[in-house]
């Protein structure tokens, strides 16, 4: 059986997908798998998985269930001790699946493995994110959330875990159809601990259809973050996170002009616990969002990065 099964959900990515599975061929590490879980796709995704020319790559085939249900066929139908996540638009570089396999023989208790990764636009410009967590060697992360209060620390696709999590956690919720993977991250992270490295193995596809699904955040499921922060009463690190969760999907819910869920959503924010920057966001109208993240979005095309954090 292989080490490690790589978990390919697709929904409609034909324009990148041939590129995906060109990156994962190059791969240095060799022993792996690959399930591609086609979710109902109207594109010509299927045909390019059919002809591609190797026998460690499986085709699974579905109707539409979206990204949760997808990663959990594939993970279902995976061999390998360790799952590797990956979304059909972005892309490894070729050390990446060294690398993790790596720290999962230096921190086999760890369970949950990452590693860097650079935000890459149309015209090819890679972009680090903002981080608060910093390390010149590979790691444990002391607290998960601490660590992630900036930009997330690892992405899916620069994430992996071993076959362990699935038993514990019982893969991803279904019902969720929006920050699924935050989630996962939150139920993950209290149950075992992340091995970090600051080796960047992926680019996290910023433009392009970059989910599984393409929908208004106001008409997605979010995760019902209130269940953690009662079931780990005290648990600081964890209700900063989720308060910076909702700070971010709060002004999605004001750019999209969802009046009553941002009311709602913001009513549950602790605005001591926001920057500055983050509280004039949160008290700002609508066509202000709008403007600056379209300054943001041209500036980073640039290569130039202005956060709120």
């Amino acid at each position: 059986m292989p080490k490690i099964s790589i978990i390919l959900p697709v929904y409609n990515k034909a324009r990148h997908l041939q590129e995906t599975l060109d990156a994962i061929m190059t791969q240095t590490y060799i022993d792996y798998e690959v399930i591609a879980v086609d979710d109902g796709s109207t594109d010509e995704s299927i045909e390019i998985l059919k002809a591609f020319p190797d026998a460690r790559l499986r085709i699974y085939s579905q109707k539409n269930q979206g990204l949760s249900a997808a990663r959990n066929k594939g993970i279902e139908l995976a061999q390998g001790e360790l799952i590797a996540l990956l979304d059909a638009d972005d892309l490894w570089l070729s050390n990446h699946l060294e690398v993790i396999f790596g720290l999962s023989q230096k921190f086999p208790d760890a369970k949950l493995y990452g590693t860097a990764y650079q935000e890459m636009f149309n015209e090819g410009k890679l972009v680090p994110p903002f981080l608060t967590f910093h390390t010149t060697k590979e790691t444990i992360v002391p607290d998960f959330f601490t660590a992630n209060m900036g930009q997330p620390l690892v992405i899916p696709s620069s994430f992996s875990f071993s076959r362990e999590v699935v038993t514990a956690l019982g893969g991803f919720d279904p019902d969720i159809t929006y920050a699924e993977d935050v989630d996962f991250y939150i139920r993950g992270n209290l149950k075992f601990s992340l091995a970090y490295t600051p080796i960047t193995t992926c680019h996290y596809r910023m433009e392009g259809e970059n989910q599984i699904t393409q929908s208004r955040r106001s008409d997605l499921n979010p995760p019902q973050f209130q269940k953690y922060l009662d079931e780990n009463p005290g648990h600081k690190s964890l209700a900063e996170y989720i308060n910076l969760k909702r700070y971010f999907l709060s002004n999605y819910y004001k750019v999209e002009g969802n009046k009553k869920g941002f009311k709602t959503l913001k009513a549950q924010i602790n605005t001591d616990l926001l920057s500055k920057k983050q509280r004039f966001m949160l008290g700002a109208p609508r066509f202000v969002l709008l403007a600056l993240r379209q300054i943001k979005s041209r500036l980073l095309k640039k290569g130039k990065r202005v956060t709120a954090f």
